[in-house]
């Protein structure tokens, strides 16, 4: 059974060290902090464990008004390499995907979704077409869309059909952003 420990301020740096060895190029240090800061109760990144051995991380947060969209988003979900290819990377979507039923219990929460791209992520596409309700691109003129790569994945957390995205605005080009910043901070991270 594997074992998800809440990202906080005390594990701070050593979720974004295992977040680093999954996507080198991409910090997401500023989005746990914020993440952190702002304590809201659906929005979550965890390490993940089985047993003692740490082999990913996985989350949701929400950039939009959860009473329109009913949508949380999976946020930076990957497992380590040595550790793909065993069968967690399925589990861990799953496991994920009950803490968002649970958290829906309270919130109106009824999808989950993400966002990826066709170039970057051609592996994982293979598990979110195998286990996700509908892909679509996403293209939205005021927004990055990754050369025109970027999908969108949802899932109904419950019975009822999911909506598509439709383009609306998700607003990456500012999570690029902060990740950028995130990067230049993290190559400093003694200053943390």
């Amino acid at each position: 059974m594997l074992k998800y420990e809440e990202v906080t301020l005390q594990n701070l740096i050593l979720a974004t060290e295992i977040q680093m060895k999954i996507f080198p190029k991409e910090s997401a240090y500023l989005f746990y902090k914020h993440i952190i800061e702002r304590n809201n109760p659906y929005e979550k990144s965890y390490i993940v464990y089985d047993s003692n051995k740490i082999i990913g991380v996985t989350g949701f947060y929400c950039n939009e008004d959860l009473n329109e969209t009913h949508s949380l988003w999976l946020n930076w979900y990957g497992i380590l390499e040595e550790y793909r290819k065993q069968g967690y990377g399925k589990q861990v979507l799953i496991d994920t995907f009950a803490m968002a039923r649970t958290l829906a219990r309270k919130y109106p929460i009824k999808y989950i979704r993400l966002y990826t791209t066709t170039v970057d992520n051609k592996v994982s596409n293979i598990l979110y077409d195998e286990i996700m309700d509908i892909k679509e691109t996403y293209h939205n003129d005021n927004d990055s869309n990754y050369n025109n790569t970027c999908l969108i994945y949802s899932k109904s957390l419950f019975t009822e059909p999911v909506p598509y995205w439709n383009n609306s605005f998700l607003n990456i080009r500012k999570m690029v952003e902060e990740e950028q910043e995130s990067n230049k901070l993290w190559q400093r991270r003694d200053l943390l």
